[in-house]
Order: C-alpha cells, then sequence, then structure tokens
C-alpha cells in the first residue's frame, strides 16, 4: 500500500481515542493486558476514522464483525468489517493455494526455502490465516539457490517483473519479484533479509535450518521458527519506522510472537540476534512494541537504552500508527543506521556506503526510465 497524503487526509489529526481501541483488540492475552494506559479524557472513538485508522495500519482484522462487540457509536460498522473480511479470506486462500504450489516445487527439487510471512505465519502466530490481507507471497531461499529457485518458478508459468529496477532489487533488497499472468499471483522471492538502510543480518541462511513446518492440505509448508518470525518482525518495525509508514500490525504481531516463546525460544531469540548483529534492532522493535501493548512478554525486554530513539510511551506510539503527526521527531536514516549499528563503527561505514550507493542506483535507473519514455512518447 502506497501511504499518500490523499490516503491519510483523513485520517489526520488526534487519532487517540482509535488507537486505544486497536491495541486493546491486538494485545495477546495476558492478565495485565492491555493497551496504552490513556493520558487524559478521551472522546469517543468516531468509526469513520477507526475504520480508515485500522485499515491503514492493516489491522481491521483485529476489529469484531459482531455490531455488539464494537465500541459504542461504532456498530455501524460490522457490514463493512464483515466484507473486509470476506476479501481477506478469499485473498488469502488463493495465496495459500497458490504457496503451496510453489513449495513442493521447490521440495521436489530438494530446494530448502521457508516461508516468510503472510497466511501461514499468521496461522502460526494467531491460529487464524485470515487477520490480515496477504496479496504477495514471500519466499526466502540461499544466495547460492536464487538462480535455480527463479528458474523453478519460471517452470510454473512465472515471469519476472520490473526488469528494469533488477539491478536495484536483486543486489540492494536481496529479493525478485515474479508474478504469473494466468491468475495475478506474485512471488517475493528473498536471498537476503537486510532491508535497505538497516543492519544487514549475518548468516541468514541460518533461517532455513530453524525452520518448522505447517501442514497444509497433506504439504508440510516450512515456515520461520518463533525465534526468527519475532526477529524477523522487529526488522520490519524497524523498516516502517525508516520508511514512517503506518505498522500497528507489526507491533501486535511482535508482542504476541513474544507471548508464544517459553524460555528456551527466548534463549534462542536472544542468542540469534546477537549472532546476526540485530541485537539493537530486536530492542528496538520490542521498544515500539512496548509503547503500544502492556504484556508481560514485552517488560524488561529490550531495556537497552537506544540512542537516538524519541523518549516518551505516547510519541513512540504516534511513531507506530500515525507517523504523520511526529514527522519531525521521527530518526532519520543516518540516526537509525547509527542507533542500530552503535558499538560497531565498521559496519556503520559498510552500511552507510551501501545505503549511499543504493540511492544512487536508483536515481540512475529513474532517469533511464524518464529516458525511455520521452523516446517512446515521440
Amino acid at each position: 500500500m502506497a501511504f499518500t497524503e490523499q490516503l491519510i487526509a483523513s485520517v489526520r489529526g488526534d487519532s487517540g481515542a482509535e488507537i486505544a481501541v486497536l491495541t486493546a483488540a491486538a494485545c495477546p492475552a495476558s492478565p495485565q493486558a492491555a493497551g496504552p494506559e490513556p493520558t487524559g479524557p478521551r472522546r469517543p472513538p468516531d468509526p469513520d476514522r477507526l475504520f480508515d485508522i485500522a485499515r491503514l495500519n492493516k489491522m481491521l482484522g483485529q476489529l469484531p464483525v459482531s455490531p455488539a462487540a464494537l465500541p459504542p457509536g461504532c456498530a455501524a460498522l460490522a457490514p463493512r468489517l464483515l466484507q473486509a473480511r470476506l476479501r481477506t479470506a478469499a485473498m488469502n486462500r488463493a495465496a495459500m493455494a497458490v504457496t503451496a504450489e510453489v513449495s513442493r516445487a521447490f521440495a521436489g527439487a530438494g530446494l530448502r526455502h521457508a516461508v516468510l510471512k503472510g497466511p501461514f505465519q499468521q496461522m502460526a502466530v494467531h491460529g487464524d490465516p485470515f487477520r490480515r490481507p496477504s496479496g504477495d507471497i514471500d519466499l526466502f531461499v540461499t544466495p547460492r539457490d536464487r538462480r535455480r529457485a527463479a528458474a523453478l518458478l519460471q517452470g510454473l508459468d512465472f515471469a519476472p517483473m520490473e526488469q528494469e529496477q533488477a539491478l536495484w532489487w536483486v543486489p540492494f533488497l536481496g529479493e525478485q519479484h515474479f508474478r504469473r499472468e494466468r491468475d495475478g499471483a506474485v512471488v517475493d522471492l528473498h536471498h537476503r533479509l537486510q532491508q535497505a538502510g538497516l543492519p544487514d543480518w549475518r548468516g541468514a541462511a541460518g533461517v532455513l535450518d530453524r525452520a518448522v513446518t505447517q501442514a497444509h492440505g497433506g504439504d508440510a509448508i516450512p515456515v520461520l521458527s518463533p525465534a526468527d518470525g519475532c526477529l524477523l518482525m522487529a526488522v520490519t518495525l524497524a523498516k516502517a519506522l525508516l520508511a514512517r509508514e503506518p505498522c500497528g500490525w507489526a507491533a501486535a504481531e511482535l508482542a504476541h510472537w513474544l507471548a508464544r516463546l517459553d524460555p528456551a525460544d527466548r534463549r534462542m531469540l536472544d542468542g540469534i540476534a546477537a549472532a546476526s548483529g540485530q541485537e539493537r534492532t530486536l530492542a528496538l522493535g520490542i521498544t515500539l512494541a512496548r509503547a503500544c501493548h502492556d504484556h508481560s512478554a514485552l517488560a524488561g525486554a529490550g531495556a537497552a537504552p537506544l540512542r537516538g530513539l524519541p523518549a516518551g510511551p505516547a510519541l513512540l506510539r504516534d511513531l507506530v500508527f500515525q507517523p504523520w503527526q511526529r514527522r519531525a521527531e521521527a530518526p532519520r536514516r543516518r540516526q537509525m543506521l547509527r542507533m542500530l549499528t552503535e558499538g560497531r563503527p565498521h559496519v556503520l561505514a559498510a552500511e552507510a556506503a551501501r545505503a549511499a550507493l543504493s540511492l544512487r542506483v536508483q536515481a540512475a535507473l529513474a532517469r533511464r526510465e524518464q529516458r525511455g519514455a520521452r523516446t517512446s512518447a515521440r
């Protein structure tokens, strides 16, 4: 979803009452689980604003479809929420079928892979694959298997997309996109877990060794282990903060992941984060999730201060749910990279150089595309 000025125009201003509804609805169950503490008298939630802020944060599936279960004054949302739930179910069923098809082809060829997110991850975390719409299918393979995986996808009638952008997508984002004409299915084939402008995930191939399986219609679909799922969600939160995109769903998802970890899994998570160079990214994700949800799984975790991160739960919550309200306080790219690589100056230098080169390549590709468009128009 592109977060344009037009799209967020309807939710400018204070959405605190609506965010409180979403955090309460999405928080994992625990004796002390709750949304954020109110900072003062709250107006009743506005139904249209609630729907829009939930949609922008990919959290429509967290709201009940029963009119009686919705907040006072919001019962009229029930038909819209039911319609959204039905659309999500149809979309995710199709995504699950295509994921199983591709996974069978990869497994049959002896190619190790794992599903990074989508309905199968939602099933693992919530027991419900229809919490959030998933249009694309995200798969991870090792860098050495990337070309073989691409060939297998092409054998299933998928064709590479955005060929003109391949010089940026493949080396800088570590992914390539494929689309199948007959059903419109899209596969994002990842061979790295790094996000542009953030520290590299070292030893990412280890996620395949730790992958677990989800049963689906006689197939065993490899998905991320709970520990790797937590860490990837922390990376997703960091990416959204960097891009200033609303990501309430990711804060809730990380809270749910952490709530499911037993002590051994939690130790595994900390070990993976340390080995992969993502300790501070994990701390950032947990800090953001804790600003949104009061849950025992978040208490005391990621407590190390992060230099450059704004203080105060209310401000952090806004950066998660409505970043357009806090543009001045949001960390800049260089601040984020410094914060996440503190104590590792060599990593900071390497990633800063990589980010600068990425921007130059993007600009060069954009200029080439513009020249091509002008030539075609003649």
